[in-house]
């Protein structure tokens, strides 16, 4: 699928942006990130997700700054670095309601888009860029499936441990996923700083918790051979 020239409002609207900034990161992989201002139009599009986006002078003033510190994180891992700049080609600066509270989501149909708030407080550079990461990832294996299909059309409904209820087992593969690639970046990123490891390794034990709840034989076999291939790898 091409990219050149990608944009959300582009491909939402087939209207320019209303503004872009360009951020960057220079280390192990020179990074360059477009954050992206939607016009009206997108944004009504968009208004069903019920998470408001961040006033122009917002993103000025504080979002740029501390979407760029997130991106330092990255170069800890430059092969994943890479991947996500490929893959998050728009990214959206989000508000939310109290300091403490993360927000993010990407969404199939919209292909190299990612949405996530910039943290503030304890670790707040870490859970930015944990949510960039999380959300280029549901966009991989997304592009993955339209190519290499992991469910069968009759997925059923299996317990998740990250949402505390019956989920498609296409969820389940795509957070099992996300999170072991979130747990190899911590376990590099963790010998960086004191801050960093204390993170890692709060995080790497929920995740490891939460991978412990599933129960993979109820829904092994709703996964194509492909998918199971991939499931084996996932838990080993």
């Amino acid at each position: 699928m091409p990219t050149e020239g990608y944009s959300t409002s582009q491909w939402l609207v087939s209207v320019p942006p209303a503004k872009i900034w360009k951020v960057t990161s220079q280390g192990a992989v020179n990074l360059d990130f477009l954050v992206e201002l939607l016009p009206a139009q997108a944004v009504q599009r968009l208004s069903s997700k019920g998470v408001p986006f961040a006033e122009e002078c917002v993103i000025d003033s504080h979002g740029l700054h501390g979407f760029g510190r997130a991106l330092a994180l990255l170069q800890k891992a430059p092969s994943l670095a890479a991947t996500v700049s490929l893959l998050a080609k728009s990214v959206h600066i989000l508000e939310t309601s109290e300091p403490g509270f993360d927000v993010s989501y990407s969404d199939p149909s919209i292909p190299f888009s990612v949405f996530l708030n910039i943290s503030e407080g304890r670790f707040a550079n870490l859970r930015t860029a944990e949510a960039l990461v999380h959300e280029a990832m549901h966009l991989q294996l997304s592009l993955i499936e339209r190519l290499v299909p992991i469910a069968k059309a009759d997925e059923g409904l299996h317990y998740s441990p990250w949402k505390r209820s019956q989920r498609p087992v296409s969820g389940l593969m795509h957070a099992l996923y996300v999170f072991r690639v979130i747990d190899q970046w911590l376990a590099q990123l963790s010998q960086s700083f004191d801050e960093a490891n204390e993170y890692a390794n709060k995080r790497r034990k929920e995740i490891s918790e939460e991978i412990e709840q599933l129960a993979p034989a109820s829904f092994a076999d709703y996964l194509t051979v492909k998918g199971q291939q991939l499931l084996t790898r996932l838990l080993a």
